[in-house]
C-alpha cells in the first residue's frame, strides 16, 4: 500500500479507513476464530464433562440401587430384629414372671423349712423334758434330771421365741427345786463301806475270846514259920488264878462257834456289806438300810461287841443307815405341759 504524503487528503483518509477496516475485519475474524475455538473447546469440554457426569450418574444410580437394596435388606433385618427383640422381651417377661413365682415358692419353702426345723428342735426339747421326768421319777437321779433341764433351756434360748418365756420360767423353777433337794454323799458312803470291808478280817469273833493276860500278883513272902505246907498252898492258889478267870455278865451267853465256821461267819458279814454297797450304787434306800441292819445284827450275834474295832464298825454302820439315797424329788411336769400346749397351738 502506497501512503504517499503528497497525495490528496481525502484519498489518504480513504486509504487509512480501508486499512483500518481491513485491520478491523482481521481482528473480527481473529476474534471470531478464537471465539469459535473457545466455543468448540468449551463444547468439547462440556461434552466430556457431560459424559463423565453421565458415567458418574450411572455409577451413582447403580450404587443408589445397591444402597436401596441394602437399605431394604437392613429394613427387613431390622424388622426381624424387632420381632426377635419383641419375642425376647416377651421371653424376658415370662422368665421374670417365673422368677417371681420361684422366689415366692422359695420364700414359702424357706418359711416351711424354718418352721419345720423349729418344730424339730422343739420336739428335741420335748424329749429332753421327758428324759428329765424319767430320771427324776424312776431313777431318782436329781443331777441327771437337772442336766437334762439345763440342756433343754439352752436349746430354747437358741430359738429366740418370746412365746416360750413361760416354758423357760417353768424350767428355771424346776431346776431350782431339784438343786434344793438334799443329796446324800454317796462317794463318802462308798469309801466308808470299803473301809468296813477292809477291816472285817481284823474283827474278833466270839469263838476267839482273846482273854486278857492274868493279873500279875506279887508273891507275898511267907514267914519262915509257915513251913513247907504254907508255901505250897500259896503257890497252888496263884496257879489257879492264872488259869481260871471269873467274870460277871448280865447278857445271855451266845454259843461259841466251832473253828471251821469262823471263816463262814466272816464271809457272810462281808456279803452283807457288799449288798449294802450294791444298794448304794443303785440308790435303793430300802435295800441299803436292810443290808446295814443285817450287818449290824450279825456283829451283835457273832462278834465281840466290847471290842473297840467292833464298836467302831457298829457305829459306822449306824451312821450310814441314816443316809437317804433317794429323797423325794419335785414334780417336773409343768414345763413339759407348757411346751406341749405351745406345740399344739394352731400356728406360730
Amino acid at each position: 500500500m502506497n501512503l504517499d504524503p503528497s497525495a490528496p487528503a481525502p484519498r489518504r483518509w480513504r486509504r487509512w479507513a480501508a486499512v483500518l477496516a481491513v485491520l478491523l475485519a482481521l481482528s473480527f475474524l481473529a476474534a471470531a476464530g478464537y471465539g469459535g475455538w473457545r466455543v468448540w473447546k468449551l463444547r468439547a469440554e462440556t461434552q466430556d464433562m457431560v459424559a463423565a457426569q453421565e458415567t458418574l450418574l450411572r455409577r451413582l444410580s447403580h450404587e443408589l440401587a445397591d444402597a436401596e437394596g441394602e437399605l431394604e435388606s437392613l429394613r427387613e433385618h431390622q424388622d426381624d430384629l424387632g420381632d426377635s427383640l419383641r419375642k425376647a422381651q416377651d421371653d424376658v417377661a415370662k422368665l421374670q414372671s417365673r422368677a417371681d413365682g420361684a422366689d415366692q415358692a422359695l420364700a414359702r419353702l424357706e418359711a416351711d423349712l424354718n418352721g419345720g426345723r423349729r418344730r424339730a428342735q422343739l420336739y428335741g426339747v420335748e424329749q429332753l423334758l421327758l428324759l428329765a421326768n424319767e430320771r427324776a421319777q424312776l431313777a431318782h437321779d436329781a443331777h441327771g434330771a437337772a442336766a437334762a433341764l439345763a440342756l433343754a433351756d439352752q436349746r430354747l434360748a437358741s430359738l429366740s421365741e418370746p412365746r416360750l418365756y413361760d416354758v423357760r420360767k417353768a424350767l428355771a423353777d424346776e431346776r431350782a427345786a431339784l438343786l434344793a433337794v438334799p443329796q446324800a454323799d454317796r462317794d463318802s458312803a462308798a469309801l466308808a463301806l470299803n473301809g468296813l470291808i477292809d477291816r472285817a478280817s481284823t474283827l474278833p469273833l466270839r469263838s476267839r475270846p482273846g482273854l486278857p493276860p492274868a493279873p500279875v500278883t506279887t508273891a507275898t513272902p511267907t514267914s519262915a514259920s509257915g513251913g513247907f505246907w504254907a508255901r505250897g498252898w500259896a503257890s497252888f492258889k496263884q496257879l489257879l488264878r492264872a488259869v481260871f478267870v471269873v467274870r460277871r455278865t448280865d447278857r445271855p451267853l451266845a454259843p461259841l462257834l466251832p473253828p471251821e465256821q469262823e471263816a463262814l461267819v466272816e464271809q457272810l458279814y462281808l456279803l452283807k456289806l457288799e449288798s449294802a454297797r450294791a444298794a448304794l450304787l443303785e440308790g435303793d434306800t430300802a435295800a441299803f438300810r436292810g443290808a446295814l441292819d443285817s450287818a449290824a445284827r450279825w456283829l451283835d450275834d457273832y462278834y465281840r461287841v466290847e471290842d473297840p474295832g467292833v464298836a467302831a464298825a457298829r457305829s459306822e454302820i449306824e451312821r450310814l443307815r441314816g443316809l437317804d439315797l433317794s429323797p423325794p424329788l419335785p414334780d417336773l411336769s409343768r414345763s413339759l405341759d407348757l411346751l406341749r400346749a405351745y406345740l399344739d397351738a394352731p400356728a406360730h
